[in-house]
């Protein structure tokens, strides 16, 4: 029997046909929103690559020396940059008055906050030790020396025993030279005119005047090895003496040590002894012998902790202003004397170091203070006619009383207000608004704030 309906599998297969092609698109559809979003993310991360630059010729601002009459110098701030926190300290650095000797604290002649002179005891130790050792050796210097006179006074004794010796061995040299004379005209006489008894007695007289003599020479070559002894000895005793000096020198030195004493005009910051308590030169912690710590009152700066979102303005040389929450109607200026090698990881700051000029006698450091940081200028001379730093551009890079500057780290476009001075070669000097090194574009017609840039250096403006 013949039918003319469709049939049951055909059915089956148109109903199954749109789900299968829904399946297939949404297999697409998901690689195709992966890629996408890789793609719109290598965007925003790269558009500043992907976006074209324009090239425009750029120069350096320079700084030329000028000599010749020019107004003084600004000393006024001039546009704030940022403020930060810190704490007043002493500039440069603390001095510390420590013990050169060990020893017990005897007594402590200050306390903190007082102001001392140069040479103002501050503690003394111990010190009967020490004197007596001084003692000792101030009385083994004076045997010595007492030993090095009696040394000179025999030497005189036995100058002079040299020289009753010399005048003896004349005398015995002339009843010598006699009795041989007697004896060699006693020798001519025949026997018959003398008797034996007085010819023996004759040459007895000889013999004993020759001994005479031989004594005497015998008498001065002794004194000659006692004079020779003296002098060895007397050289002895110099050397001894000499250490001896050096002893009691180091004695002395050891003595004086006990006294600490202030090695600079200043105030007291902290005191690190009381009595009794010990003092050791050789250990290994850092104040073991540290009595004072002492600082300049005239003298002062604030450490400031500036964060990294403001730390690209900082300079040395850079203009300050610092306020005292002691005295909060008074401001002090400053200006910034050392910036530190290392960031703070952890404050994510950069830490700074200001000068106080004519800081007041009430500031004392660790006081909390507030650093206003201004903008530095070159504009202004040296009143006395000296050289002065001035800023040039090219004259073409001037339209409006603004110039544009590259960004060196981003290469974009920045619109930047300027005041202009006299003109040189080509150049316009920049009173304020242009730093020396910036990049200055020379040809900046048609460009837009925030604009890419692709700077091409030019050697002449």
């Amino acid at each position: 029997m013949s039918t003319t309906g469709p049939s049951i599998g055909h059915i089956l297969e148109t109903s199954e046909a749109p789900k299968s092609a829904k399946a297939r698109l949404g297999a697409w559809l998901l690689p195709l929103a992966v890629i996408l979003g890789f793609a719109l993310l290598f965007a925003v991360l790269f558009r500043d690559r992907l976006l074209p630059a324009k090239a425009v010729r750029v120069f350096p601002a320079v700084a030329i020396a000028e000599q010749g009459e020019a107004p003084a110098k600004e000393t006024s701030a001039g546009k704030l940059l940022f403020q930060a926190s810190g704490w007043i300290e002493p500039d440069p650095l603390p001095i510390k008055a420590t013990a050169l000797t060990d020893g017990i604290v005897e007594e402590v002649h200050v306390l903190e906050g007082e102001l001392v002179k140069k040479g103002d005891p501050l503690a003394s130790l111990i010190g009967v030790d020490t004197r007596i050792e001084r003692d000792l050796m101030a009385a083994k210097l004076e045997d010595l020396k007492a030993s090095f006179d009696a040394h000179c006074v025999g030497t005189q004794i036995q100058l002079k025993k040299m020289d009753a010796g010399k005048a003896a061995l004349a005398i015995a040299q002339a009843d010598a030279d006699e009795a041989a004379d007697k004896l060699a005209r006693y020798e001519r006489i025949s026997e018959g005119a003398i008797t034996q008894d007085e010819r023996i007695a004759i040459r007895y007289d000889h013999t004993r005047k020759l001994a005479e003599v031989d004594a005497a020479k015998a008498r001065i070559g002794e004194i000659a090895e006692n004079l020779n002894r003296i002098a060895y000895e007397v050289l002895a005793l110099q050397s001894r003496i000499r250490g001896a000096e050096h002893d009691l020198e180091k004695a002395e030195l050891a003595h004086s040590r006990t006294k600490i004493t202030a090695p600079v005009d200043g105030r007291v910051l902290a005191l690190m002894a009381s009595p009794g308590q010990k003092k050791m030169v050789g250990m290994d912690e850092e104040d073991s012998a540290t009595v004072a710590v002492l600082y300049d009152p005239d003298h002062l700066q604030v450490r400031v902790d500036v964060p990294l979102a403001d730390a690209a303005g900082l300079s040395v040389g850079q203009r300050a202003k610092i306020r005292c929450n002691l005295l909060p109607d008074q401001v002090f200026e400053g200006e910034v004397t050392r910036i530190e090698g290392a960031a703070d990881l952890q404050r994510n700051t950069l830490q700074a170091k200001v000068r106080i000029e004519s800081p007041s006698e009430k500031m004392r450091p660790e006081m909390l203070s507030r650093v206003e940081f201004f903008e530095t200028s070159l504009s202004g001379g040296n009143a006395a006619g000296g050289p002065e730093i001035s800023v040039y551009v090219p004259a073409a890079a001037v339209s409006g009383g603004s110039v544009w500057i590259c960004d060196a780290d981003s290469l974009r476009a920045e619109k930047r207000p300027v005041t202009t001075g006299a003109t040189r070669e080509n150049l316009v000097r920049i009173s304020e608004g242009v730093r020396p090194g910036e990049w200055v574009v020379s040809d900046p017609a048609g460009l837009e704030p925030g604009q890419r840039l692709k700077p091409l250096f030019q050697e002449k403006p």
